[in-house]
């Protein structure tokens, strides 16, 4: 698991737009502190990218992922977007 922390909105479009092929979805919590399995970790996130390799990539400012999401480049590059419920 790790944290976009680097690069803020920009950024993130140019890292999704060049991990087209990488990214298996992309989900959208409906509460910031989310937990992940195993070690029951809580995190807080607006985001999470699911790569094709287990990896996750957390993304935890709000505006960075209405950013993402108001942009469409998710849908332009066919990435599944899920609501974690």
């Amino acid at each position: 698991m790790h944290t976009w922390n680097a690069g803020g909105t920009e950024g993130l479009l140019k890292y999704i737009q060049e991990r087209t092929d990488d990214i298996e979805k992309a989900v959208i919590p409906q509460h910031l502190t989310i937990v992940f399995q195993p070690g029951n970790e809580q995190v807080q996130a607006a985001m999470v990218l699911h790569l094709i390799s287990g990896e996750t990539l957390i993304v935890r400012d709000k505006e960075d992922a209405e950013a993402v999401l108001n942009d469409g480049i998710l849908n332009r590059m066919k990435i599944r977007i899920e609501l974690l419920r």
